[in-house]
C-alpha cells in the first residue's frame, strides 16, 4: 500500500444523512441544545404518580401535551442519549412550532457510529466524490453516446474505466479510512431551496432541518485527517482495468471542482446577499498539493454527474434541473472541503 494523508478543511456545512429522521417526540430543545430522549431512562427515573400522568396523556394520543410534558419533565443529563448545538433559527422554529401539531419538526440526523454518539466521515463518500472527479475527466475524450437510463449509465460508466464487472473496477485499487468526528462538530441547521429570480434569491416554503458540520464559513472551522491508499500490488497483478495516481487525483478534482464552485458563483450567487460567501469560497487557496471537492447531500446536480455527459433526471414530472440550490440558514453553500496531502 502507498499511503497519503488527506487534511481536510471543512469551508462550508456538510451533510451526510443517517437515512432517518427524529421526531419532536424524540428529542427536546433546550438553551441551545438539542437532547436525544432516551425512553427507558426517562420512564425509569418517573415516581409512581408522574409515570401514572404520562400514560394518560399517552392513552390519549394528544400529541402535544406529550412534547409538552416531556420538555417539563426530562433530566437533560441522566434521561438522554446525545446532545448537540442548534442554531439560533432552529431554535426559535421549535419554540414557536412546539405546539403546532401540523408541523412535524423533522430533524434529519448526520451519520453516526458509537451508539449514535460520533458524527462520522465514511470513506467511502470521498471516494465517490473522487471517482466522479477522475470519470468525468476520463470521460472528456470519449465519443460514446450519452446513457439514457440506469443500465446504460452502468455500461458507460465499465465503458469509460474498461473494466467488465465489479472485481476488476479500478477503484478497488483505492481505500480511503472512515474518520470520526468530535461531539461539537456538528451543529443543527435549516436548509433552504433557493432559486434565482428577477428580484434576486427567492426560497421556497419546504422545510429542511438537517444535522451539519461546522464550517469556516460560519465561523466555526473544523478540521479532520484521514488516509488514502493505493493498492501498489493489486495494481501491478494488471488484474484491475486501470492504475491511478494521486496525480490523477489531484488534476482531476482541481479541475472539476474548481469548475463547479465558479460556475455556482456565476448562475446564482453574484449581486446577491450569498456573494460574500461564495466569494470567500473562491478565494480559498490551492497549491499543487491541494484540491477541493464536495461532500454530502445538497451537493448541486453539476457536483455529482459527469460534465460532458450530464444527465440528471429531475424529480416529478420536471424537464429543467440545476435551477437552485439548497443555502444552510439560507445563505451558507453547502459540501465543500479542502483537502491537502501529505505522504
Amino acid at each position: 500500500m502507498k499511503t497519503y494523508k488527506l487534511h481536510c478543511e471543512v469551508l462550508s456545512p456538510i451533510h451526510i444523512g443517517s437515512g432517518g429522521e427524529i421526531d419532536p417526540l424524540s428529542y427536546i430543545i433546550d438553551s441551545g441544545r438539542l437532547y436525544g430522549v432516551s425512553f427507558d431512562k426517562f420512564v425509569y427515573a418517573m415516581s409512581d404518580e408522574t409515570r401514572t400522568r404520562f400514560e394518560g396523556l399517552i392513552d390519549k394520543g394528544d400529541l402535544i401535551e406529550i412534547r409538552k410534558f416531556v420538555a417539563e419533565h426530562i433530566n437533560k443529563e441522566k434521561d438522554t442519549n446525545f446532545s448537540i448545538a442548534v442554531s439560533p433559527k432552529v431554535a426559535s422554529l421549535y419554540k414557536s412550532k412546539i405546539s403546532d401539531i401540523q408541523n412535524q419538526l423533522l430533524i434529519y440526523p448526520f451519520i453516526r457510529t458509537n451508539g449514535d454518539s460520533i458524527p462520522l466521515i465514511p470513506g467511502s463518500s470521498i471516494k465517490g466524490a473522487i471517482r466522479t472527479a477522475l470519470i468525468s475527466e476520463m470521460a472528456k475524450n470519449s465519443n460514446l453516446p450519452k446513457p439514457r437510463d440506469a443500465r446504460e449509465e452502468y455500461t458507460f460508466e465499465s465503458a469509460i474505466l474498461g473494466y467488465k464487472d465489479g472485481k476488476d473496477d479500478p477503484f478497488r485499487g483505492i481505500k480511503i479510512k472512515d474518520r470520526s468526528l468530535q461531539r461539537d462538530d456538528t451543529i443543527i441547521r435549516e436548509v433552504k431551496n433557493i432559486s434565482r429570480k428577477k428580484g434576486g434569491l427567492e426560497a421556497n416554503n419546504i422545510q429542511i432541518i438537517c444535522e451539519v458540520i461546522q464550517a469556516q464559513l460560519t465561523g466555526k472551522g473544523v478540521n479532520f485527517e484521514t488516509e488514502m491508499s493505493f493498492d501498489d500490488e493489486l495494481y501491478s497483478t494488471k488484474y484491475l482495468s486501470k492504475t491511478f495516481t494521486i496525480e490523477q487525483v489531484f488534476k482531476s478534482c482541481r479541475n472539476f471542482y474548481r469548475d463547479k464552485m465558479e460556475q455556482e458563483h456565476n448562475k446564482f450567487y453574484r449581486n446577491s446577499e450569498i456573494e460574500k460567501f461564495s466569494d470567500q469560497l473562491l478565494n480559498t487557496s490551492f497549491d499543487e498539493k491541494s484540491f477541493p471537492f464536495r461532500l454530502g447531500r445538497f451537493s448541486g446536480v453539476e457536483s455529482v454527474t459527469l460534465d460532458k455527459y450530464r444527465n440528471p433526471k429531475p424529480p416529478g414530472n420536471k424537464t429543467v434541473w440545476g435551477t437552485s440550490r439548497n443555502l444552510a440558514d439560507g445563505v451558507y453553500p453547502m459540501g465543500w472541503v479542502k483537502v491537502t496531502v501529505s505522504e
